[in-house]
């Protein structure tokens, strides 16, 4: 299995899911160097959820930027699961903050660490789903289960005949069995911890069947 070099982003309450695009306003010099480094040497981003910090920034307010980014900052303990992408910088701003969007393309899994100042890189292994144990068929009944659910549960908020226009466009419904089993995670608002744990899951029915589970729990309340 190749490994790959990824910068690392660790954010405190941010879990992304493969196949989303993530919104990033970049202001700390740190991170504007890793964005722009990343890009020019198209290596990858990863966003992650972190567990604590591991040490508090001990940086001078007046130091030069070459002093800030060669001195100890905040940094934290990661999540070793998380998605990684290429990042794209739509707009550089007058003071040089950074409105950026990364395409996350999958999920990736830390290895070991090579660099920590001024940015974090660390060499990973892809996170691949393990093989299926049920088949497409039964996926496929799963999948049109949890759109029902989805359309049932928006009856209780008035905004039915949205959802199951939604769930039912050709859009949603074209969609791949493994875009969709991270997909159906941006139709329900989650805890940081419970969408790490489904960055977690290694097959698309166990994070459909995640979704169904949590869904019937609503019902039952």
């Amino acid at each position: 299995m190749d490994q790959i070099e990824i910068s690392l982003f660790p954010i405190p309450g941010s879990v992304s899911l493969p196949f989303s695009v993530v919104p990033l306003h970049i202001f700390e010099p740190r991170y504007r160097k890793m964005i722009k480094d990343s890009v020019e040497g198209k290596r990858r981003i990863g966003v992650s959820h972190t567990k604590r910090i591991v040490s508090l920034g001990k940086v001078n307010p007046n130091a030069t930027l070459e002093e800030q980014l060669n001195s100890n900052q905040e940094t934290y303990e990661a999540y070793p699961i998380f998605s990684a992408g290429f990042a794209e910088i739509l707009e550089t701003l007058p003071d040089g903050r950074m409105v950026v969007q990364i395409n996350m393309d999958s999920r990736y899994k830390i290895i070991d660490e090579l660099q920590q100042i001024p940015y974090k890189v660390v060499r990973c292994n892809p996170f691949l789903d393990m093989n299926q144990i049920d088949g497409l068929a039964a996926q496929e009944k799963m999948r049109r289960h949890l759109d029902q659910l989805f359309i049932d549960l928006a009856a209780n908020h008035a905004n039915k005949d949205e959802m199951e226009s939604y769930v039912k466009s050709e859009e949603w419904q074209r969609q791949s069995m493994e875009v969709y089993s991270f997909a159906i995670y941006s139709l329900v608002l989650f805890e940081p911890d419970v969408l790490q744990r489904v960055l977690e899951l290694q097959s698309i029915s166990a994070r459909i069947s995640f979704m169904i589970d949590t869904l019937s729990e609503k019902f039952l309340q």
